[in-house]
């Protein structure tokens, strides 16, 4: 299912959506992402079109092996069943719950998606939608969380890991049952040494945040101070509270 697109989709192409597994294939059987390698990642998949994701997920554990593997992509929330799916295949996963204030993450979101023409959404209603698509999968978390034991999940705001990484990191890490000393916490704070940090090669040019991989360096971040929509957004009043008061939950 991940290979094609679903009739009626609307979002990235799979062959976006296809990039950071592609490019995490490629860097672990060749130990490079190029074109070819990615190709070869790519005749790879297809020649496995009948595994189940958790399958190729498992192919990658047992790779990055004795290293604890990182499954990041927003899609997982994004439904319900995607969560218990993830649960049931990996009982033993514990989840980072990495939150963002809605303000600027609306922003971010409207910048990125209201131009590419996935959604049939109004652009005065665009707003609205991300700050929906924010609520709903911040609430979707939060209720996923609550059911499982406390030593599987912890929530951090992405401004603290952003702003102060020195006094936020070591509370995560410890939390997660990692490394948490000096020389860690200084490679934790280098994000642009990752091989995933630039731009993908030919057939793969994708896998992270567009703008972040532009210039993939730690930077501060705003933290508004308060929950306040800007005068021009076009918001239905039930979603801005219900928005306000999961912000409140979430440590803002």
């Amino acid at each position: 299912e991940l290979l094609s697109d679903p009739p009626g989709w609307k979002g990235a192409p799979a062959r976006l959506r296809l990039a950071g597994l592609l490019r995490a294939l490629a860097e672990h059987h060749d130990g490079t992402q190029t074109p070819e390698t990615v190709a070869a990642a790519s005749r790879w998949v297809e020649d496995r079109r009948g595994w189940r994701v958790g399958n190729v997920l498992d192919h990658l554990l047992d790779l990055a092996a004795p290293r604890i593997g990182i499954e990041k992509s927003p899609e997982n929330s994004s439904r319900d069943d995607s969560l218990e799916r993830l649960d049931a295949a990996y009982p033993r996963a514990r989840y980072l719950h990495l939150a963002r204030h809605p303000l600027t993450t609306v922003s971010s979101m409207h910048a990125a998606w209201s131009e590419r023409g996935y959604w049939q959404v109004e652009p005065p209603l665009f707003h609205h939608f991300c700050l929906g698509v924010w609520y709903h999968q911040h609430s979707r978390i939060e209720a996923f969380l609550e059911r499982l034991p406390p030593d599987r999940a912890v929530r951090v705001r992405s401004e603290d890991v952003l702003n102060e990484p020195a006094a936020t990191l070591p509370g995560v890490c410890a939390r997660l049952g990692i490394g948490s000393d000096a020389d860690a916490i200084e490679a934790m704070s280098h994000p642009e040494r990752s091989p995933y940090a630039e731009t993908g090669p030919e057939g793969a040019a994708g896998g992270w945040d567009a703008g972040f991989m532009r210039d993939p360096v730690l930077r501060r971040t705003e933290l508004p101070e308060r929950f306040e929509l800007p005068p021009d957004w076009i918001v239905d009043p039930w979603l801005s509270l219900a928005s306000a008061a999961l912000a409140a939950r979430l440590g803002y």
